[in-house]
């Protein structure tokens, strides 16, 4: 495959201010809409210390995500309203790798990006405010707690990162968070949102060095410094197979896949890359086995492939409702083995799977959401990473590059009992099936 694209007009910049924080700019001329995003690298599977100058103290689970939500509250004011009376959106999310606060509009791009960094480097939190948040976020917990698709997901985690905090919960626990204090947020704060600690990206049409020139920091924005390393991940696999007995109106299967540790963002990247044509030529929509499967019954419209690669960590979910759980498991452990990609990647499958990962980058460039998580992709925890981009004829020659004995090695690698698990589930009035 040729491996010589056409320039297209999206530029892609990148700078590191003098605090330390990155910001990544993709020109997109033509384009109304703009879209901005403040990364913090700390989320849930994050180190739980406070820095050696906060005091060094341990913190609960929870903490990265209760301080996403208390960044909005500024005491006499939220921080949704400046961006509210400028018909622009904001909102913010927290993984177990990061804390993500964007916005999206049609006009004020320069003011929406200020306030953006304005209120993320801005901390309040007072003894009253940090108690209400407790309650609804106590009551979110319960939510989720009653879901009963949360307790599948959940003792995959388990299995797959056992006595790990990669397997916690992102929002913790009613206990966990309930000794959360104002002073222990700030420390978190000062330990984690330093500037060098994060990543802006701003999508859209406008001039990268103009906005760089107009962009100030908040005088309360924390100093730049090291931020505590993340513990590593020791424990093995748990393969046994759990029965879980829930009130959902079907049973269901679940597979997970314990994926390496990728630090290098240019591994990760192609590796990503590798394992998003394994994944498409074996159980996506468009692969024999996911239509075998869809219309034998045994799958239906709630059938998920998932897969994460991050820096410490990596995971690959597979699964959903269905009338056989035991059959659809056994299937799913059979189509995830080496021989299998072997025998359904031939050269041809191959070559038509290249192609189409590349179309579907192409077209994800057109994608805010997209291309702000490939941009975090990109760079994960280690700062030096962060001034690595790429344009879409980059990527579309990295693709093209690929080879399918390198597809299938990962599949050696991955696709080893000792790093896969399983779960049934079944209703308590239903047994799974033999």
């Amino acid at each position: 495959m040729a491996n010589e694209f056409p320039p297209l007009p999206e530029r892609i910049h990148q700078a590191v201010l003098s605090n330390g924080l990155t910001v990544v700019g993709i020109e997109k001329p033509g384009f109304i809409r703009h879209y901005a995003q403040l990364t913090v690298f700390f989320g849930s599977a994050s180190a739980r210390r406070l820095a050696p100058e906060q005091g060094g103290a341990a913190l609960p689970a929870g903490v990265a995500h209760f301080l996403e939500h208390k960044m909005f509250d500024k005491g006499d004011h939220d921080a949704a309203d400046a961006f509210a009376a400028r018909g622009a959106d904001v909102n913010a999310y927290t993984t177990r790798t990061i804390t993500n606060y964007y916005c999206s509009g049609t006009g004020y791009l320069q003011e929406n990006v200020q306030d953006l960094v304005n209120f993320v480097l801005t901390p309040y939190f007072t003894a009253a405010t940090v108690a209400k948040e407790q309650g609804i976020i106590s009551q979110e917990i319960q939510m989720y707690r009653d879901d009963p698709d949360y307790a599948v997901q959940q003792t995959l985690w388990d299995h797959l990162f056992p006595d790990s905090v990669i397997a916690e919960d992102v929002a913790g626990s009613r206990q966990s968070i309930a000794g959360i204090t104002p002073a222990m947020l700030l420390g978190a704060y000062r330990t984690f949102y330093r500037p060098n600690n994060m990543q802006l990206t701003v999508v859209g049409d406008f001039n990268f060095p103009a906005l760089l020139s107009q962009l100030t920091m908040p005088a309360a924005a924390a100093a730049p410094g090291t931020v505590p390393a993340s513990p590593a991940v020791t424990a093995p696999v748990l393969t046994t197979t759990p029965l879980l007995r829930t009130t959902g109106s079907l049973p269901e299967a679940w597979v997970g896949v314990r994926l390496p540790a990728l630090p290098d963002p240019t591994r990760r990247l192609r590796v990503s890359l590798q394992l998003d044509l394994l994944l498409s030529g074996m159980l996506l929509e468009s692969a024999p086995d996911f239509l075998r499967l869809y219309q034998s019954g045994l799958i239906d419209d709630s059938f998920l492939v998932d897969a994460e690669l991050h820096s410490r960590f990596g995971t690959l979910t597979v699964g959903g409702k269905t009338s056989a759980p035991a059959t659809l498991l056994k299937t799913l452990r059979q189509i995830l083995t080496p021989a299998h990609a072997r025998a359904v990647i031939t050269p041809a499958a191959f070559t038509h799977l290249q192609r189409e990962l590349i179309g579907r980058n192409i077209s994800g460039f057109d994608h805010f959401g997209w291309l702000g998580a490939q941009a975090v992709d990109a760079a994960d925890t280690r700062a030096e990473d962060r001034r690595l981009g790429y344009s879409i004829p980059q990527i579309a020659a990295i693709i093209a590059a690929l080879r399918r004995s390198d597809v299938l090695d990962l599949a050696d690698d991955l696709f080893d009992p000792a790093r896969i698990t399983g779960i049934l589930v079944s209703p308590s009035a239903q047994e799974a099936d033999a």
